[in-house]
């Protein structure tokens, strides 16, 4: 049991933090209350920049290929197939679906699962840099195309935002790796970091879920079919919007790191954009779309991390 709880324990405590937050919102309260999401992200984004080679980063700068690609099937692929999916199902599950497609790459989770799967984190940083910020746009666009709601950004103040909890934190990470027993300490401690990473964001999605908590306990009235098919149809949202991303980095001639980076940035969306978009704009006509931004981000996380780990064990069976 022991050695299973090991190897799984993001698994383990992922499955009973979600439960405890759907069931008990308020009892978690006093505890999620202090974290800020902003900071969880920009701490695991700075261990994460701190572990990587300055050459990595710099290297795919200079052929951002793999990660045009990614955003473009991020902001191309991703909101057409929820649109289609939608279309299977009641109006508040294919609003939903549209808006968790819509918004920009998860800020952390999809460069660490990328490190998990043996892929190029660099690839997956340019991803979540070039869909953040273009988002002000592209998910604006995508969201009057495809449900006619006229969202505003407050664009300077978001541009603001993104560069302390995102730009800032990797030039920081970099910059350590400069010197070089810090350097040293970073590479000979890449996994406890990474352990760390992992606690950061589960942090995240557990504010997230009490949130999401709150909204469904505030209405009793939920409609069972509702409920399923936002869960499925978000399960299968994110596992074609992947599957397309790793065999298109195939039929591209793309390597196999840029293949994992693609895969997991151009299919994991952030949770806490989606909601605030919802409370925003949504939540009064379409109260049942939160069902499938939960169920997206949940099983995003939940999938991703057994399929990092098989892509982990393929990637080192030819190394072997």
């Amino acid at each position: 049991m022991l050695p299973f709880l090991g190897r799984h324990w993001f698994l383990a405590a992922l499955a009973i933090g979600v439960g405890a937050t759907l069931l008990w919102p308020a009892a978690l309260h006093h505890v999620t209350d202090w974290w800020e999401p902003r900071i969880a992200v920009a701490f695991a984004l700075l261990l994460m920049a701190w572990t990587m080679p300055v050459r990595s980063l710099v290297a795919e700068a200079r052929q951002p290929y793999a990660s045009a690609w990614a955003v473009v099937l991020s902001y191309g692929l991703a909101p057409a197939c929820a649109w289609l999916l939608g279309m299977l199902a009641p109006k508040d599950v294919q609003i939903g679906l549209i808006l968790v497609a819509s918004v920009p790459c998860t800020l952390s989770s999809a460069v660490l699962w990328t490190r998990l799967a043996g892929g190029n984190e660099a690839t997956a940083l340019l991803t979540v840099l070039g869909t953040t910020f273009t988002s002000w746009f592209l998910t604006t666009a995508w969201l009057f195309w495809l449900t006619g709601a006229v969202v505003e950004i407050h664009v300077g103040a978001m541009m603001l935002d993104l560069t302390l909890s995102l730009i800032l934190p990797v030039l920081i990470g970099q910059a350590l790796r400069g010197i070089r027993r810090c350097a040293e300490f970073a590479d000979d401690r890449r996994i406890v970091l990474g352990l760390v990473s992992q606690g950061f964001i589960l942090a995240i999605v557990l504010k997230a879920g009490v949130a999401v908590g709150d909204k469904l306990h505030a209405d009793q009235a939920w409609d069972a079919m509702i409920f399923l098919t936002g869960i499925i149809l978000a399960i299968v949202l994110h596992l074609v919007s992947l599957a397309i991303g790793y065999f298109s980095c195939g039929w591209l001639g793309f390597d196999r790191g840029r293949q994992i980076a693609v895969a997991f940035s151009a299919s994991q969306k952030t949770l806490q954009v989606s909601l605030l978009l919802y409370d925003q704009y949504f939540k009064k006509d379409y109260a049942f779309a939160v069902i499938p931004l939960l169920a997206y981000h949940i099983g995003q996380l939940l999938l991703d991390t057994l399929i990092a780990k098989r892509l982990a064990n393929r990637t080192s069976e030819p190394e072997a």
